[in-house]
């Protein structure tokens, strides 16, 4: 059976969540906000067939890969290596070799339960970074006493600072600071991922992605904004968070800031992957996650094996979702 994609649009939500949302994955890419957002122009697509979702990617410059599908309900789980057979049979019938990423809990299991012939291969560049709110909020203890120096030196530079909650009528503030923030950074990945028209889709739609956030003006001005929501009843998630470099202590002002007006009826926060970028990874790292959330790749075994080793018979090779 072969899957038949389409674009997801705003109209989309309830359909995609309604497979989502019971299984309550803490993976920050799984929330309708963030599949809006960075799904434009067809690169994130999605097919129903035989009670699952399938959610299809394919970016500039990478191979297309599947993220797990997401069955209906526990009845459909039970045979969860059907739908990974259908994605691998789609993958291999359009000439991609079968490969699933983002792949974590409770995913990981069912695909060890029922589909060992797959192979994993662990993404730390992908990994979630998890805090307390408690943490995020205020900033307390030793470690990370120096967020408190740079938020007190940015009050005492700046009383005027104001902070506000986001609304669509800051849309134009906002990208004015993101098209200066970009002009500072060149990752290939902003360029790649289309990093613009993602920060676009979400301020352009903030209520009907059912997304919050927050801006810091000094004189007037804003410079800093920041996207999140709270994505399950224990977990906040930050989208998006973007300050001029020039003014100390805007950043972790701005996170501070963000936390104590719309994370306070969360237990966690979720600041998302680092993509192996070093700066980030840095500054992910100076607040000290309470954990990660660990994701995968997955791909056949068998399969890789004959990539590695032609002389292998093409009889050899078992389909990812068989026995």
């Amino acid at each position: 059976m072969e899957l038949q994609f389409q674009d997801v649009t705003l109209s989309s939500k309830a359909k995609l969540e309604k497979y989502i949302k019971p299984w309550q994955s803490e993976n920050a890419e799984f929330g309708f906000a963030h599949i809006y957002m960075w799904g434009g122009d067809g690169k994130i697509q999605y097919a129903e067939a035989e009670g699952f979702l399938f959610l299809k990617l394919h970016f500039p410059g990478e191979a297309l890969f599947f993220w797990p599908p997401f069955p209906a309900d526990e009845t459909v789980q039970k045979n969860y290596a059907r739908g990974m057979a259908l994605a691998c049979q789609y993958m291999e019938e359009t000439g991609w070799k079968p490969l699933f990423r983002s792949v974590s809990a409770p995913f990981v299991d069912w695909i060890k339960e029922q589909c060992p012939q797959m192979q994993f291969a662990e993404k730390r560049e992908n990994f979630d970074y998890i805090y307390t709110s408690e943490a995020m909020i205020t900033l307390k203890g030793k470690k990370l006493h120096g967020k408190r120096n740079h938020i007190n030196k940015l009050k005492k530079e700046h009383p005027d600072f104001q902070y506000e909650p986001l609304t669509k009528d800051h849309y134009e503030e906002c990208m004015a600071l993101y098209d200066l923030w970009q002009m500072d950074h060149k990752e290939p990945t902003i360029t790649q991922y289309d990093e613009r028209s993602s920060v676009e889709r979400a301020l352009l739609n903030l209520e009907e992605l059912g997304l919050t956030g927050g801006i810091i003006r000094i004189d007037g001005v804003l410079k800093a904004f920041t996207v999140g929501e709270q994505t399950l009843p224990w977990m906040c998630q930050i989208h998006i968070e973007k300050a001029e470099k020039e003014i100390d202590g805007l950043y972790p002002t701005m996170s501070q800031q963000y936390a104590s007006h719309a994370c306070t009826n969360a237990q966690w926060i979720n600041r998302e992957e680092d993509m192996g970028l070093e700066g980030l990874r840095k500054a992910k790292l100076s607040y000290f996650p309470a954990r990660m959330v660990e994701k995968y790749d997955v791909f056949p075994a068998v399969a890789v094996e004959k990539a590695e080793v032609s002389e292998k018979k093409d009889e050899e090779k078992v389909p990812c979702g068989a026995e």
